[in-house]
């Protein structure tokens, strides 16, 4: 893999270190994320290397496989992924590109995986995050009545004093509600837009909405943000994970599982995510956690791990919902999203998505002592950026 560094501005500077500091009380959470950062970093772009994306939202990260796509995963770009449910971005996006076969993997995966497995204090199992720190996910249209969300720092869509006290206009449904867990995420989604708005640290004060960072994400592109390293303005990077992922990505949900397929990668987080650094599709580097999150040891964000595709899933006794969830990890993998403090994917958490996983659809410990861990292997990293945040 190549290294590049960045020069971040002050401004930026000044962001990251409040973000950080905010969020300091929230970060010893069960599957909270560290937002944003905690500072610059004093190096230089390297000239000799190519930028992983040319422009913006809607750009392909540079280690992306040919964006011939096989016929069994054509889909529209605002329609049904290959088996009925819908999945957002485009067919050529990271999020929706299969594994090959045989891919090159990091020389150092059977160690990145053993760390994986052992850095939650919680036990070595995989969990999906359900009743909280997850994302809540409610649908807009035309209908929908529109609010005015003041955040502390927008990205797309809101527009402020270089990034700072931004405003935007989002539909936010009747009755929607953060998330109740540390990160307040708090996402909408609107199919024929081809838009999701994405808040972190969202509340609602005697009617009025605020976030600590919003922004929106072109659900028709590839799902992948300029790159921190790259953003002119700044804030172009910034999404409401602290990857910079749009919170629709990798998120699992239900009409995925009633469908009896999840067609795209998920998003995995874990206390040793690599601080500071970051490769495409990420967009931004996670914040140093103490001594869980640091900059020498770990998958960074956008680092992509796959469940061992040799594996008979059939004889694991895996129930229906969880082995659809294992064969996503086999077929697509999960990106390297945020730091948590156990070994974590995420589901819709809505109150009503929350309702149907209850109904026996979908536990938190639908994996538990089903998996093993060391079958998971880490495909080689493409690119790699320091945000200057790890340390």
């Amino acid at each position: 893999m190549t290294i590049e560094t960045t020069m971040i501005s002050r401004q930026l500077k000044s962001f990251l270190w409040a973000a950080l500091l905010a969020l300091a009380p929230a970060l010893t959470g069960c599957g909270g994320g560290g937002e944003d950062g905690d500072g610059g970093n004093d190096g230089t772009v390297d000239p000799s290397v190519d930028p992983p994306v040319d422009d913006g939202r809607d750009a392909v990260p540079d280690e992306m496989p040919d964006a011939d796509v096989p016929d069994d995963q054509a889909a529209d770009e605002d329609g049904p992924g290959p088996d009925g449910a819908w999945r957002p971005f485009s067919d050529v996006s990271p999020w929706n590109t299969r594994i090959p076969p045989d891919p090159e993997l990091e020389p150092e995966s059977a160690a990145l995986v053993e760390d994986f497995m052992t850095s939650s204090p919680w036990g070595v199992h995989l969990d999906v995050n359900i009743a909280g720190y997850s994302i809540p996910l409610y649908w807009a249209d035309s209908s929908t009545p529109t609010y005015t969300v003041l955040a502390d720092y927008g990205g797309d869509g809101w527009v402020g004093d270089n990034g700072a006290n931004a405003t935007g206009t989002m539909p936010i449904p009747g009755g929607a509600t953060p998330d109740t867990e540390s990160d307040h995420h708090f996402l909408v989604v609107d199919r024929a837009l081809g838009t999701e708005w994405g808040c972190w640290n969202m509340v609602n004060e005697g009617g009025s909405w605020h976030a600590g960072l919003c922004a929106t994400a072109d659900l028709f592109g590839t799902g992948v943000r300029v790159p921190a390293t790259e953003a002119d303005p700044w804030y172009r990077a910034h999404g409401a994970r602290a990857c910079g992922f749009p919170l629709v990505a990798g998120l699992i949900r239900v009409e995925e599982i009633e469908a009896g397929r999840i067609d795209h990668a998920l998003v995995v987080a874990y206390p040793h995510i690599r601080s500071g650094w970051f490769t495409s599709p990420a967009s931004t580097g996670q914040a140093r956690v103490d001594d869980e999150a640091i900059s020498t040891r770990g998958v960074p964000c956008g680092g992509r791990f796959q469940f061992d595709p040799g594996i008979d899933l059939d004889t694991l006794g895996l129930s229906r919902s969880g082995r659809i969830i294992m064969l996503a990890l086999q077929e697509y993998g999960a990106y390297v999203g945020d730091y948590s403090g156990a070994l974590s994917l995420y589901a819709e958490n809505s109150p009503e998505a929350q309702a149907t996983w209850a109904g026996g659809v979908l536990d938190s410990y639908e994996l538990l002592d089903k998996i093993d861990l060391s079958q998971f292997r880490v495909i080689r990293l493409g690119t790699l950026y320091d945000y200057g945040n790890g340390d």
